[in-house]
């Protein structure tokens, strides 16, 4: 059910983005679809490595760091949600540096 309303919400919030900009005079060409659900699913790809690749990096540092020095330092500490929300931030800045690198 939370699913659903989720998916509402955005459906929603889209929707009405979409007949602000057809208001304005920005009509988005049903054509530009494709790609840029494309680009979307490539930036999650982008997120889900990058996300994997900080918490493996995490882990190898708790374990250095425990392993090398008297001090505890948990695993707990790299799976907080705003690891994820930084991992998005990394894969948004990625995707655009590799963007602007083919010219698109």
């Amino acid at each position: 059910m939370e699913g659903v309303f989720l998916l509402s919400l955005v459906a929603l919030t889209s929707a009405g983005a979409l007949a602000y900009a057809a208001r304005r005079g920005r009509a988005l060409p049903v054509a530009a679809l494709r790609p840029a659900v494309l680009r979307a699913l490539e930036c999650l790809g982008l997120t889900a490595v990058f996300f994997g690749a900080n918490l493996l990096v995490g882990a190898l540092v708790s374990g250095l760091v425990r392993a090398a020095t008297p001090l505890f330092v948990s695993l707990y500490l790299s799976t907080d949600v705003s690891l994820l929300v930084l991992s998005a931030l990394q894969a948004l800045v990625f995707q655009h540096w590799l963007a602007a690198r083919r010219g698109r």
